[in-house]
C-alpha cells in the first residue's frame, strides 16, 4: 500500500489548518461535532479513512481472506445560490484478494477508482437538510481493482440535524458508460445511512453503514450487501484545528453467497481546514 497518500493528507491538514478561524475556537466541542456531521454544511475538511474487512462465502478459502484500504476524502464547500455546493472527491488505495492462475488466493494492491460527488443543498431553520447533484467514478484503478469504465449517476442527501444529533440518508447510483469487450456494464446503487447522537463533551455514538445493490451480475440476479454499523466519534481541538476521530465496527447481515464482506472495522481522522474562499 502506498505511503504517499497519508503523508500528503497529513501535510495538507497541518499547512491549511494551522491558522483556523478564531470563531471556530470559541465554539464548544458539541457544536463542532454537530457541524461536522452536516453533509451540506460550510466546513471544509480533509478525511483520512482506513478500512479492514474480513470476507466470507461459499468459495474455497474465502473465509481466510480480507480487504484493506485507505481513502483520502477532502470536503470542499462553496457558497452558491443561497446554499452550499459541496465537492467530495475520494482517492483510494487498497489491497484485495484475487484468485491467481493456480486458483490460489493472493493479495493485489494498488490504486482504486477516483470518485467525485458534486451536490448542492442547504439546511433549513428547522434542521432539515437536503442536497441534490451528481456522482462520477473515473477508471483510475490498478488493473483488477476497478470496473475499468467511466461511471455516472445521480446523488442526493436528505436528513435532519438537531442538538441531539443527526439522522439521514445519502443515495448514489452509477451506470457504466464504456464497458470493455467481455466486461459487464455497471449498474450499482447504494444508500448510506447516517445516525449520530450526542453524548456531550464532543462525543457521539452512531454509525454510517452503506447498503449496496449490484444489478448487473453475471447470473442476472441482484446482489445485496447490507452492513450494520456501530461506533463512536470524538471531536476535539488540536491547537487551532478541530479534528473529528471516528471508529466503527460493522457486520454484514446480507452479502453475495459465494464471495462477499462478512465483518470489519474502519476509522476516520477528519481535521477541519480553513480555505481561501
Amino acid at each position: 500500500m502506498s505511503r504517499a497518500l497519508p503523508t500528503v493528507a497529513i501535510a495538507l491538514a497541518l499547512v491549511v489548518g494551522s491558522e483556523f478561524a478564531v470563531a471556530q475556537e470559541e465554539k464548544s466541542a458539541d457544536d463542532l461535532a454537530r457541524e461536522m456531521s452536516n453533509p451540506v454544511g460550510s466546513l471544509a475538511s480533509l478525511t483520512l479513512q482506513g478500512t479492514w474487512t474480513r470476507w466470507g462465502g461459499s468459495a474455497p478459502g474465502i473465509d481466510r481472506q480480507s480487504t484493506s484500504g485507505l481513502v483520502f476524502m477532502p470536503t470542499l464547500p462553496f457558497k452558491a445560490w443561497g446554499g452550499n455546493l459541496v465537492l467530495r472527491p475520494s482517492f483510494p488505495v487498497a489491497g484485495v484478494p484475487k484468485l491467481n492462475d493456480d486458483l490460489a488466493w493472493e493479495k493485489e494492491r494498488g490504486f482504486g477508482d477516483i470518485v467525485l460527488v458534486s451536490n448542492w443543498g442547504k439546511k433549513t431553520g428547522s434542521g432539515l437538510l437536503w442536497s441534490v447533484g451528481a456522482t462520477s467514478v473515473f477508471p483510475t484503478a490498478t488493473e483488477g481493482l476497478g470496473k475499468n469504465q467511466l461511471q455516472l449517476g445521480p446523488a442526493a442527501i436528505l436528513g435532519l440535524l438537531k442538538p441531539w444529533g443527526v439522522l439521514g440518508v445519502f443515495w448514489q447510483h452509477w451506470w457504466g458508460l464504456n464497458p470493455a469487450e467481455r466486461e459487464d456494464g455497471v449498474n450499482i446503487g447504494n444508500l448510506q445511512l447516517f445516525y449520530w447522537f450526542s453524548l456531550g463533551g464532543g462525543w457521539q455514538i452512531g454509525g454510517s453503514p452503506v447498503p449496496t445493490a449490484n444489478y448487473a451480475t453475471a447470473t442476472g440476479t441482484t446482489d445485496f450487501t447490507f452492513p450494520l454499523n456501530l461506533g463512536f466519534a470524538k471531536t476535539l481541538m488540536a491547537g487551532k484545528t478541530p479534528i473529528k476521530l471516528t471508529v466503527q465496527g460493522q457486520y454484514f447481515v446480507t452479502r453475495p453467497d459465494e464471495v462477499g464482506s462478512d465483518w470489519g472495522v474502519f476509522f476516520q481522522v477528519t481535521p477541519v481546514v480553513k480555505v481561501p474562499w
